[in-house]
């Protein structure tokens, strides 16, 4: 086989593939910095962090009223006979599991206040992100943080405009129009919101 041959093989083959890429246009969003720079975002989490503070607070409070039965125990431990000593070493280490376990409680609490806070913000953000799809005919956008993007060129990110049109009031009443499964499907997914609107 000649290399002419092969070279015109390969110009065939590439054109094709040339024309495919260049109708790929893909971008990504940082939810997770839009969710700071948003208003909305911040009173949300400036609102968890004061409910964590007194969550944080109500811990410290315990663990240092433990920490000092504990230091008093040690401090009389061997003027005190030896079933007393171990009575109050089981009550101590019954207060530490029920201060892990109250640990653990408003771990749970915080996750879903969070969700809660901030579902309603990202499925605004999502149908933000479907119309900048489809206004400027992208093909696929990704989360930053969840698409796994180790890197990209700057232009790609759309996180700014993300932020101004949020900020703006765009995407505040229900989205209207278009297939609802599509919508639906979308939430939480910007990847997924990009897709549908291509439809």
């Amino acid at each position: 086989m000649s290399r002419w041959f092969l070279v015109g093989i390969l110009l065939a083959t590439s054109s094709p593939l040339r024309a495919l890429a260049e109708d790929v246009k893909l971008g990504y969003v940082d939810v997770s910095r839009a969710l700071g720079e948003t208003d909305d975002g911040r009173k949300a989490k400036a609102s968890l962090k004061k409910i964590f503070d007194q969550k944080q607070k109500e811990i410290d409070e315990q663990q240092e009223d433990l920490k000092k039965s504990v230091d008093d125990l040690d401090k009389k431990r061997t003027l005190m006979p030896a079933d007393k000593v171990r009575e109050q070493e089981a009550e101590l280490q019954q207060r530490m599991q029920k201060i892990q376990q109250t640990y653990m409680r408003h771990q749970q609490d915080l996750q879903a206040k969070e969700q809660e806070a901030t579902g309603k913000i990202v499925e605004r953000m999502n149908r933000i992100i479907q119309k900048i799809a489809a206004s400027e005919n992208f093909t696929m956008i990704f989360d930053r943080q969840q698409g796994g993007v180790v890197f990209a060129k700057p232009h790609l990110d759309l996180t700014n405009e993300l932020i101004r049109r949020y900020n703006a009031g765009e995407g505040a009443g229900p989205a209207g129009g278009g297939d609802g499964a599509s919508s639906r499907a979308s939430e939480g997914d910007p990847a997924k919101a990009a897709a549908s609107s291509k439809k």
